[in-house]
């Protein structure tokens, strides 16, 4: 059975109208994306599974529990940072705040597609609230609410509430004021999805239909509580058993990258996403011609969708490939390099990323998926993407910048050593996440990538396998609140 994917649909008077598309994605086979619950296990790609710890939650801070399984995350050591955690299967990545002078925590979605905030509400009656941690007037009471509604629609599922301010407690040291949606109706589809709510980090501020109010970073940069309006990136993989996803706020951590930034400026629009261009891809060290495309960074998407021509274009070089409408299989054993070109700038996405759950064929499924969700030069590029490098947000900039792995990633990992520029032919290695960088890079591991179509990319070592579910994760186009 497959349930088709539909695009979001506006709302019209609402405050904050829908832009993105939230819509959980099911295979032809009928297995579902983003199932956290307890009651649940998803499938892995073989049999070396891992055994995924609870959440620990300090009986002081929690006093009541959810339905979902969320795996912590180590506290960052830089200044002004927090951790990401994530629900055990590369899905959702989350961040745990307090609100006001509650003691519950609270694990909202961090969406880098969404500019504003939501959080399930305590007089909401849906099922689905039911299964997660809400707030109210009950957990806090520096609690402001308003009459002033917001509503979103989706393809498959909603939310809304009205709106409410209080203080937003994030990484035991940042505390700024904050408007956020207090859901008090929230559909069905929310009950397979471990967050409370969202944290929206978009750059839509200014977009269309935002809420009038400082969001998240404009509140920490107003309140002085950082000093650049920018934040880092770093998702980390269940299997590498590192939990070690942070986010840092108001200033990159050097640590997470070797080298420079990779600065890509933002493609002028009107929704908030962070849309940069892309140069190219890159299957088996030859460029595909793909130019011309732009790139939504989001990490509320698992996995990554273009064009349908787009996607088959990446898979027809991969020896063995199978297609069933939007969604593609290739062998289990594909050692296939795969590249996203930005700039002069070659980026590995690991076999173990974009390769999938195992078939009853023998194959396993891409996670790059023939799906489009906006126009036809538009690909959503989510985790799958994203675990393989360290990416800052620039507000003030305008642009989002793109490291290679640090020194403390490889040293976590079981990668070789890089090769040079000179002459290395793409490797064929399952697990390379390694990155082929701009030429004139200080990286040690830097190699130069031809804009020219056709002409060889470069690549080092390998990395660390790491396995990725079956399933699209909980935003195939973030629950982007852009609204």
């Amino acid at each position: 059975m497959h349930t088709s994917l539909s695009t979001w649909l506006a709302v019209s008077a609402a405050v904050w109208p829908t832009v993105s598309a939230f819509y959980p994605y099911q295979y032809d086979d009928g297995s579902k994306t983003a199932s956290s619950r307890r009651s649940t296990r998803l499938p892995r790609p073989d049999s070396r599974s891992i055994t995924l710890p609870l959440r620990r939650v300090p009986t002081s801070l929690r006093s009541r529990q959810n339905a979902y399984n969320i795996v912590n995350s180590n506290d960052p050591t830089q200044k002004n940072s927090v951790a990401i955690d994530q629900d055990g299967s590369d899905l959702s990545y989350m961040v745990a705040v307090t609100i006001g002078d509650s003691k519950e925590e609270y694990h909202l979605l961090l969406d880098s597609a969404a500019s504003n905030t939501w959080v399930m509400g305590q007089d909401c009656k849906s099922e689905a609230c039911g299964m997660h941690t809400t707030f109210g007037k009950g957990d806090s009471t520096s609690l402001k609410t308003q009459d002033t509604p917001f509503s979103v629609t989706y393809g498959t599922g909603s939310v809304s509430g009205t709106l409410a301010t209080d203080t937003l407690h994030i990484g035991g040291s940042l505390s700024p004021s904050v408007t956020f949606g207090l859901a008090t109706n929230v559909s069905s589809e929310f009950k397979s999805y471990p967050m409370d709510g969202i944290l929206g980090i978009g750059r839509g501020a200014n977009a269309k239909g935002a809420v009038d109010a400082p969001q998240i970073m404009d509140a920490l940069k107003d309140e002085k509580l950082i000093g650049t309006k920018l934040y880092g990136i770093h998702l980390s993989r269940s299997s590498d058993g590192l939990n070690d996803g942070e986010l840092n706020l108001g200033e990159a951590n050097k640590a997470r990258f070797s080298g420079d930034l990779n600065w890509l400026d933002c493609v002028p629009n009107d929704t908030g996403f962070w849309e940069v261009p892309i140069s190219d891809a890159s299957v088996n060290g030859k460029t595909l011609g793909l130019q011309g495309k732009k790139g939504i960074m989001d990490t509320g998407t698992s996995y990554i969708l273009m064009p349908p021509a787009d996607a088959l274009a990446i898979h027809t070089p991969i020896p063995g490939f199978t297609q069933s409408g939007e969604t593609f299989s290739v062998p289990c054993d594909t050692k296939t390099p795969l590249q996203f070109i930005f700039g002069k700038t070659a980026y590995n996405i690991s076999t173990a990323d974009w390769l999938g759950g195992k078939l009853d064929s023998g194959l396993c499924r891409s996670n790059i998926i023939g799906r489009q969700t906006f126009n036809e030069s538009q690909w959503l590029i989510g985790d799958v993407f994203l675990k393989n490098v360290y990416s800052v947000f620039d507000f003030d900039g305008s642009r989002v910048g793109l490291g290679t792995p640090g020194a403390e990633e490889q040293q976590s990992s079981s990668s070789t050593t890089p090769s040079s520029a000179g002459g290395s032919q793409p490797s064929a290695s399952a697990g390379a996440t390694q990155t082929a960088a701009v030429e004139g890079s200080p990286d040690p591991s830097a190699t130069s990538v031809a804009e020219s179509q056709g002409q060889n990319v470069q690549q080092g070592g390998a990395a660390k396998l790491r396995h990725v579910p079956v399933v699209l994760a909980v935003c195939a186009l973030s629950l982007s609140l852009l609204v």
